[in-house]
């Protein structure tokens, strides 16, 4: 075999090794990208369970406050 007979085949085989290195680095951003996605996802699992709680605070206040109401309502009939 000759230098220009070998010369094709080393053109490919650097070509593909190229693609394969490639396909390495935007592997390694795919799982950058993967790992940010779950930190959001942990972000927006906190920020749901903050709404719960708030959620839970303001009926625990709505309940409250209507309970103040009827009681008020009372004190006044009571006095008149």
């Amino acid at each position: 075999m000759s230098f220009q007979q070998v010369l094709p085949y080393l053109g490919g085989i650097l070509s593909v090794g190229g693609l394969i290195f490639k396909m390495g680095e935007h592997a390694e951003k795919i799982h950058v990208i993967s790992s940010t996605v779950e930190a959001q996802e942990k972000r927006i699992d906190i920020n749901h369970n903050i709404i719960n709680e708030i959620h839970n605070d303001l009926s625990i206040l709505r309940n409250d406050i209507s309970y103040m109401k009827s009681d008020i309502h009372e004190i006044k009939n009571r006095l008149n």
